[in-house]
């Protein structure tokens, strides 16, 4: 993960709480995070590069759509990041009215 942009964290991030999304449905989901146009251009080459770093799966969806869902490589390396933003995120709590 550490060699991760934001932008791929945060696609591994939607792709967990979805339900095995094609590439239309992440992208409409991410661009309700980002201010900025999220095109396809911009998200495709990031799915096949988390694909070849084997934290994500792609495969059919209706036999015609591609899908994505997280390897239990990517599961593993997400919950691992979490943790990791867990322990330094914690004194938040604590400033929290």
């Amino acid at each position: 993960m550490h060699d991760l942009n934001s932008f791929k964290r945060d696609m591994l991030v939607v792709i967990a709480g979805m339900d095995n999304p094609k590439g239309t449905e992440l992208t409409a989901e991410l661009q309700e995070h980002y201010p900025e146009e999220i095109t396809a251009g911009r998200v495709y080459p990031q799915l096949d590069d988390l694909v070849e770093k084997g934290l994500v799966q792609k495969g059919k969806k209706n036999g015609r759509a591609n899908e994505y869902r997280l390897t239990r490589r990517g599961v593993r390396d997400l919950k691992g990041h979490r943790e990791w933003e867990n322990h330094y995120l914690a004194p938040i709590d604590e400033l929290s009215p």
